[in-house]
């Protein structure tokens, strides 16, 4: 008898009721199944449900049971405790839990500021001061930057390159267009937060300080493929051959063999002269770029041009628009991920740890900074013997980080860094970033619950997975009589008519697969009579009411 049992109640339901995460909907063996278990799965899968009768709650319910029957069957037969298993098991998770070691809201958020970025390009010039990346006197330069701000404003960059300019401290350029990635984040970000025109407040980066002005912004000109044959300006004759070699183009000459024969630009005339495709912004010649982006037509053949390379004659072999953020995700992201920007994210992970275990930077590490004085690479500071080792720094959840604990990580900094060991706070500083990190991955079941959700999944199913081939797929493949009886009395089901079953030849592939579906379903009936299933109608009926509303 199959022994599946209702829960029923006298007293009447609301007309809708809140469902409790915690209600549960159906117990296997006294294993429970909550409402938000089945609802996750249920409203996860239910576009993928190509089959109506199973978006029908009651018969997606009973799909449902099913399935965790089989989990029940796979623990109760010990297929958890496989070596392969557990190998699989453990390679999977490492590979998840990367997935969840990072700020997604950050990183969404730097992902689509790079594409609208992309998506606009800036014109800029700046005026940039050299010091030192680790130079804390800068208010003179800070200042000096600050009276230069009103001549940048009134003046034309031609007369500032000539009275500030000197190529090593001080340096005055014109930088062109250009777009995401192509300056460091910190520089790219003042220049599309100036508008037009105006000039930023000084501001630092690492190569020094710098004020920037905007000359204009324009949408993304797209990505450009171009070929050029290039002739250098060794004298006077190189105009006079380039215009000579336009003029025999122009009247039918073959671009590429043109550029094979007579280009100075050994890196491409081998191959006709075809350069790889580039963006604005993305070369170091605005007159190449402009005349690149200014041809239209396939084929099209430019007039020559003049660079502080040489002479171009360039023809176009294709031209494209800004692909869609969907089409650049793969690309910004690697980017990102190889950018300052991707220092962003990791920070802003480290501060919502911070957040969930109630921790902050702070601390009196006044024994540290006096114990570490006049210590350098060559004198290698040691743990002094009569620090007191337990005692305690901080303390988070069941976690408790000790003075020992944090001179130790001293002691390895140190060696890591050769030349000098980091300012004591900085040190400090990675210290809880590591520690909260370290205990944030090794607790990430219990602290995440979308790792967990998706980890339990990949568990269950892998279980699955080995429990349906050893005891449903294997047997029924192996059940030669039963094979050959099914196939007998079901003819009328498969392609071919006459196709003969002799059991002393290989089993047709289309009788196996038809077999193990009734295989399956014998074996989950007598799932279904071993174990004792409880379906809570109260909870049933609140499950439903919330899925209608």
């Amino acid at each position: 008898m199959k022994k599946i049992f209702l829960y029923f109640f006298l007293a009447p339901l609301l007309s809708y009721t809140q469902i409790d995460s915690k209600d549960i909907l159906f117990t296997i063996d006294d294993k429970p199944v909550t409402t938000a278990e089945f609802l996750r799965v249920y409203n996860k899968n239910l576009d993928l449900i190509t089959d109506e009768s199973q978006k029908d709650i009651d018969n997606y319910l009973q799909l449902y049971i099913d399935y965790k029957l089989k989990v029940s069957e796979a623990y109760e037969k010990k297929y958890d405790k496989k070596e392969s298993y557990i190998f699989e098991l453990n390679k999977y998770s490492a590979q998840l839990a990367a997935n969840y070691l990072f700020d997604k809201e950050s990183q969404d958020s730097l992902l689509i500021e790079a594409y609208d970025r992309t998506a606009t390009e800036i014109k800029a010039s700046h005026i940039l001061i050299r010091i030192d990346e680790n130079d804390l006197d800068t208010l003179d330069v800070y200042n000096k930057l600050v009276s230069y701000r009103e001549e940048f404003l009134k003046n034309k960059l031609e007369y500032l390159i000539k009275k500030y300019h000197d190529g090593k401290n001080t340096f005055v350029e014109d930088l062109g267009y250009f777009s995401a990635f192509k300056m460091i984040y910190s520089f790219e970000s003042i220049a599309y937060n100036t508008i037009i025109g105006d000039i930023s407040m000084p501001f630092r980066t690492r190569f020094g300080y710098h004020i920037l002005k905007v000359d204009d912004k324009r949408k993304s000109l797209g990505e450009v493929t171009v070929g050029h044959l290039m002739l250098l300006k060794k004298n006077n004759d190189s105009k006079v051959k380039i215009n000579a070699l336009y003029d025999s183009i122009s009247k039918g000459g073959n671009f590429e063999s043109f550029a094979k024969k007579y280009s100075d630009d050994k890196k491409t005339s081998s191959i006709g002269g075809k350069l790889k495709p580039f963006k604005s912004g993305q070369l170091n010649s605005l007159p190449f770029e402009n005349a690149a982006f200014k041809l239209n037509e396939i084929n099209q053949i430019s007039k020559p041009i003049e660079t502080k390379f040489g002479w171009h004659i360039l023809k176009l072999y294709s031209k494209s628009k800004l692909a869609s953020f969907t089409e650049m995700k793969p690309s910004l992201l690697k980017k990102i991920k190889n950018n300052s920007r991707s220092s962003i994210i990791t920070k802003s992970f480290y501060n919502k740890l911070l957040n969930k275990y109630s921790l902050n930077y702070d601390n009196d590490l006044s024994y540290f900074v006096e114990s570490l004085k006049g210590h350098s690479s060559q004198n290698v500071w040691k743990i002094p013997i009569n620090m007191d080792n337990n005692k305690l720094l901080l303390k988070f959840n069941d976690t408790k980080l000790t003075y020992l604990n944090f001179a130790n990580y001293i002691v390895e900094s140190s060696l890591i860094n050769e030349t000098n060991y980091k300012l004591i706070n900085d040190l400090y500083i990675d210290f809880i970033n590591q520690s909260i990190m370290n205990y944030y991955k090794s607790n990430l079941l219990s602290e995440n619950q979308e790792y967990r959700y998706v980890y339990n999944e990949y568990k269950e199913g892998l279980l699955l997975f080995d429990l349906m081939e050893s005891e449903v797929w294997n047997k029924a493949k192996d059940d030669t009589l039963g094979l050959k009886k099914y196939f007998n009395e079901n003819k009328s089901l498969f392609n071919d008519s006459e196709m003969v079953f002799n059991i002393e030849q290989e089993i047709p592939g289309e009788v196996i697969s038809k077999y193990q579906v009734l295989f399956e379903k014998k074996w989950i009936k007598s799932l279904r009579e071993k174990k004792v299933i409880f379906i809570n109608r109260k909870v049933l009926k609140k499950t439903k009411q919330n899925i209608n509303k």
